[in-house]
């Protein structure tokens, strides 16, 4: 009879097998897989049923071998779902995260893109358990991304017991190591920058599904695609869209008092030098910021964006006292105009914002509207406009008179295309109200 060590290495190399032929598997499926399949190293482990850390794939060997021998295709996507947690970069975290409710998010985002792909090696009971709940999440979320799944599951207040009752359906692995948990030691002399490797694997990943698929349009594609764009800094791009303008105050940098004062006292009321009255800052006086209601726009979307565009512009120097904020909201028509000129104003109308319009996108009536503001003294000192849109509708043939900007708010995949004259910012959800929860 063979002892517990020997059955304990037996189950080991046993489980390697399974894993190994897991991973061909999916290598000979998913060409654009190899880089990332070939980046995680196996390390079998007593702490830890199946996860990973991004840099090894740990597994308890009687695990692995009841979940093969219980269905033979459910290690392939028990270990397709550990790599596209790596490569969407879930287990890259900060600390501010709800732990059950993103645990259960990327859970579901993983299997959802495993779902979409329609592969016969991907196939596993648990499937039939996710159809409905996905399709429940999917009538209200467009992209089943973690961070909007995340977001969707906050809104809905669930229960923490009903959020472990969920993650069931789409349990494959554990996460504790994401947060520190079962620290392997061996990988603290790694001077590796895991998160920048997978970023890198990303990246080559898209290129390489751009370039070969047959369906340039799938879901994984679109969804490496919102991943991986250029993010963007809103609070410097709303500092530098500020306009300068003259105000009057002594330099102290340039003044020398000593010379003045001398002058005072020398010739009576006549200084040697006078002193440098103005000096050039940022500051904004009239302000218009356009709002696209249409019926793609969200609302807490919207006022997120308003509360955090108010939030920068009222910072450091960038106000005058008495401030002429004008917010739009418009669809293909002017809807409503609100005159903001002080804290209090503001917070009135965000606390009592109503989205009016949800009709179709025309940015001229915008336009016009602001140019008539102009022309009736209205607007006297404007130097900017922000349009905030998804960016489909018809633009103005010609340049206004004032600078523009349009911050396109990325609800799907494919930004489109804005005027020549007009500065251009894309935004994503969870850029305006997320956040990532914390991390960089």
């Amino acid at each position: 009879m063979a002892s517990n060590d020997e059955r304990r290495q037996t189950a080991e190399r046993l489980a390697g097998d399974v894993l190994t032929l897991s991973r061909s598997t999916l290598m000979l499926n998913f060409r654009f897989l190899d880089r990332a399949l070939s980046g995680l190293e196996f390390k079998c482990t007593d702490a830890l049923r199946f996860a990973t850390d991004g840099r090894r794939l740990y597994f308890e060997p009687w695990y692995v071998l009841g979940q093969y021998k219980a269905e033979r295709t459910v290690m392939n996507r028990d270990m397709m779902h550990c790599i596209l947690h790596c490569v969407f970069r879930h287990n890259f975290v900060g600390k501010d995260i709800d732990r059950l409710r993103w645990d259960l998010a990327c859970d579901m985002a993983a299997e959802s893109t495993m779902n979409d792909l329609k592969a016969p090696c991907l196939a596993a009971h648990r499937c039939r358990g996710q159809l409905a709940i996905l399709d429940t999440v999917r009538s209200e979320v467009c992209e089943l991304t973690a961070e909007r799944i995340y977001k969707w599951l906050g809104d809905r207040q669930i229960p923490e017991e009903e959020l472990r009752e969920l993650r069931l359906a789409f349990f494959a692995d554990e996460h504790g190591v994401w947060y520190g948990e079962h620290a392997d030691p061996d990988a603290k002399s790694e001077d590796i920058d895991i998160e920048q490797l997978w970023k890198e694997i990303s990246r080559r990943m898209q290129t390489e599904l751009e370039t070969m698929a047959e369906d340039k349009s799938s879901p994984l594609v679109q969804s490496l695609r919102s991943l991986n764009r250029a993010k963007h800094d809103y609070s410097e791009f709303l500092r530098r869209f500020g306009v300068r303008s003259e105000t009057l105050k002594i330099s102290d940098e340039e003044f020398d008092n000593n010379f003045y004062t001398y002058g005072l006292s020398l010739y009576g009321n006549m200084p040697l030098i006078e002193p440098l009255e103005y000096s050039e800052q940022r500051r904004i006086r009239d302000f218009v910021i356009a709002i696209d209601t249409s019926g793609s726009v969200k609302g807490d979307v919207v006022q997120s964006f308003i509360q955090h565009t108010h939030d920068i512009l009222q910072r450091q120097e960038n106000f005058f006292t008495k401030v002429n904020m004008h917010i739009i909201q418009c669809d293909d028509r002017i809807r409503e105009d609100a005159l903001i000129t002080c804290r209090a104003d503001f917070e009135k109308y965000i606390s009592e914002m109503e989205i009016k319009g949800l009709g179709k996108t025309d940015f001229r009536p915008v336009f016009a509207y602001v140019d008539e503001l102009l022309r009736s003294r209205k607007l006297t000192d404007l130097r900017g406009l922000l349009y905030f849109t998804d960016g489909k509708g018809e633009f103005p043939a010609k340049k206004p008179a004032y600078d523009t900007a349009f911050i396109l708010h990325l609800d799907g995949y494919d930004a489109p295309d804005t005027p020549p004259w007009a500065m251009r910012l894309e935004l994503t959800e969870e850029d305006i109200l997320d956040k990532r929860f914390g991390r960089n």
